[in-house]
This record gives structure tokens, C-alpha cells and sequence, in this order.
């Protein structure tokens, strides 16, 4: 998804932070009233401890469904002599529910936003690099992100945009515009995201807004937009894939690789197209971090590891239609770019696209109030 990878990778880039602020539950009740990241609810001691990179008990892997190679995951128990006992969750807000209630992961996987609320509570074990043999084939940018300074904590995943994914056979005319989602012409097969960053952004951005604006008439204005576009939806969901796949929407908010993945999985793959909106579209990274409390640390040690392999990244890559910063895998996302220019995210939009801010305190709560009229509507 990046162009000039050679640019990127010498580091002639200003990049901004990249960041998708927002309202996730808190991690413990003494986050409740101040808000997930604001002071810490673990022990900072634990996220200290020293593991070995080695197998040490199966592993508990916490993420979103059809996010990884399923061939992988055989090739890492093989390799390692273990099991792989998945779980998935359908967003942020979700996997931080299960890690609230005590639920007990190896590896998760936070977006940007969501890892430095994780590290600030002291949630997320410090990952010695030392332990990981592949570590040097981060692209140098991971080495230092601004949500997690020194990568201390996390190694990056999926880079991702966020647009419309739509069927040809059903719809057309599309318009590069946030106004397909609102198309009266294929009312009860329209899906917006199931996220409430992304459905707000949809309508901050449609509006002319700022990706993610604090202003209480502003996203006031959001809000009435995306309750008077109700009517028009089937529903809200972030199974994208599935939902096209079974004919459920003609038109998805959604993610680009998810394009990807989606054709891998249907007879007519041309029929499925994803577009940008001109309007704007919001741009970001996901994460592989070690939860404090894992209870097999070693094997998740050795699970980064893997996934840094530039041939298990490519083929990752292959897979699920995301770019990983993994030095050797840029070829993989090359070949699926030249195919279908609209799912690239260029070197503009990663450093001067629009990222979700980092929201705090009462910033935060309004989105979250914002969100929660929009769904009782």
C-alpha cells in the first residue's frame, strides 16, 4: 500500500502520529471514571518481567476473524509443537470488553489508538528485541512509533484505509463519494461499520469536518446525519466480508484489504471493487502486542517472531489484502496493487492523511455519547 517503499524505508518522511483516539471500556473499574489510559490499573512490574523467546504452553490468540493466514497458523504450531486456540472479536470495544472481564490472551492485536491506553494502563508486556530474531526486518519507522516510543511494547501489523467495498452485479454508478453509503436506490442493502470511530468519521467527513472534531455542533450535525440515514441501512456491522459474500449489502463500509480477502473467497471476484472517498478517508495501523498477564509469554515471543518473517509476512500479506512493514514482503502487496490501484495507501496518505486523534476525557465521552444516540435512534 506504500509508495516509494525505498523513501519510506530511508526515513525521508515527516510522519504524523498515528493515532485512532476514541472510546474504548476501560480495563478495570479504577479506570472507570477517568478514562482507559489516563493512569495505569496494572503493575508495571509485571510488564517488566523477563520471558525467553521459546515454546512455553499453547498459544491464545485474541483477533479479528480472517486476519491471518489460516495456513500460517498450522505452519507456526508445526514448527513450534503447539497448539493455536483463536478467539476473535468483532472491534476494539469488544476486545477491550473480554480484557476487562479478566479473559486471559497470549497475543491481541490493538490498533494504534488502543496500544497506548494498553501501555499507559499497563496492560502490555515490554517485548525485548533481543529475543526476536527477525526484529531488524521492521521497517525502521516501527522502531520508534510515536504511539508506542521505542516500540517497547508492540510490533506493527496491517496497515489499513478505510472506504466503500461494493458489488458491481448489484450497484453501480459509484461516485468515490462517502454519498454512496446514503444511496436511495439500495435501501436494506447498505452497511455502515459497527465501529464508532469510523461511522463518525464517515459523517465528520462527509460534512466537511475534521476527521475528528470535538466540536459539539459539529458532531451534532454527524450524529442527525447518521440517524436520518437509518432508514436507508440493513445495519451496522464490521463483518464486511460475509455480509457480501451471502448478498446481505450491495454496498459495505469497509476496509481495503478487506476487498482482498472477500475476493479470495467468491466465484466473481471482479464483481467486488473498493474505493477511496474523495471527500477524505481515515488511514491507520493495527498491532501485535503480549498482554501483561499472557500465561504463555514465550510462545507469543515466538509467534512475533514468525510474523516478522519476510515469507510468512508475504504470504500473510497474500492472504488477508493488508501491506506489513516487514522488509522482503513489499512485493506481495505490490502484485495486489497493480491489480487494483484503489486498495494502495500511498506515502500522502499514511504521513498527510487523516488519522483518528487520541480523545481524552470529555472529548472522548461526547464521541461516546454521540454514538450511543445514534444507535438508540
Amino acid at each position: 500500500m506504500l509508495r516509494d517503499i525505498d523513501d519510506f524505508l530511508a526515513g525521508r518522511i515527516g510522519r504524523r502520529e498515528l493515532l485512532r483516539g476514541g472510546a474504548g471500556l476501560a480495563l478495570g473499574a479504577g479506570l472507570a471514571g477517568c478514562g482507559l489510559g489516563d493512569s495505569g490499573s496494572g503493575s508495571k512490574k509485571e510488564t517488566e518481567k523477563v520471558v525467553k523467546a521459546k515454546p512455553d504452553g499453547d498459544l491464545v490468540y485474541f483477533n479479528w476473524s480472517e486476519y491471518l493466514d489460516p495456513a500460517l497458523i498450522k505452519k507456526f504450531e508445526k514448527q513450534y509443537g503447539v497448539k493455536v486456540r483463536q478467539s476473535n472479536f468483532d472491534s476494539m470495544s469488544s476486545m477491550m470488553a473480554k480484557l476487562r472481564s479478566g479473559n486471559q490472551y497470549d497475543v491481541i492485536f490493538p490498533d494504534q489508538s488502543y496500544a497506548p491506553r494498553l501501555i499507559a494502563a499497563n496492560q502490555l508486556l515490554k517485548i525485548d528485541h533481543d529475543q526476536l530474531k527477525n526484529y531488524d526486518n521492521i521497517w525502521d519507522f516501527f522502531h520508534d512509533p510515536k504511539y508506542d516510543p521505542g516500540a517497547e511494547h508492540t510490533v506493527p501489523y496491517g496497515l489499513y484505509a478505510t472506504g466503500i467495498i461494493w458489488n458491481e452485479d448489484k450497484i453501480s454508478g459509484m461516485t468515490e463519494s462517502w454519498n454512496d453509503l446514503f444511496r436511495e436506490d439500495a435501501k436494506g442493502k447498505i452497511f455502515v461499520l459497527d465501529d464508532y470511530q469510523e461511522a463518525i468519521g464517515m459523517a465528520n467527513l462527509r460534512n466537511g469536518f475534521d476527521l475528528s472534531t470535538v466540536d459539539p455542533d459539529e458532531l451534532d450535525k454527524s450524529k442527525q446525519m447518521l440517524i436520518d440515514q437509518k432508514p436507508l441501512l440493513r445495519g451496522y456491522s464490521t463483518d464486511d466480508i460475509q455480509n457480501l459474500i451471502n448478498g446481505n449489502a450491495w454496498i459495505h463500509h469497509g476496509w481495503n484489504g478487506d476487498v482482498v480477502n472477500l475476493r479470495n473467497q467468491v466465484k466473481n471476484p471482479e464483481s467486488y471493487r473498493f474505493e477511496k472517498a474523495k471527500e477524505g478517508i481515515p488511514v491507520g495501523t493495527d498491532t501485535i502486542a503480549i498482554p501483561a498477564n499472557a500465561q504463555h509469554p514465550g510462545t507469543a515471543l515466538l509467534f512475533l517472531d514468525f510474523m516478522m518473517d519476510p515469507e510468512n509476512a508475504s504470504q500473510n500479506v497474500a492472504y488477508f489484502g493488508y501491506p506489513m512493514a516487514v522488509k522482503g514482503a513489499e512485493d506481495a502487496f505490490a502484485k495486489i496493487a497493480k491489480e487494483d490501484p484503489a486498495v494502495q495507501i500511498t506515502l500522502d496518505d499514511v504521513t498527510n492523511g487523516q488519522q483518528y486523534a487520541y480523545l481524552t476525557g470529555e472529548d472522548k465521552a461526547l464521541w461516546d455519547r454521540t454514538w450511543t444516540e445514534v444507535k438508540a435512534a
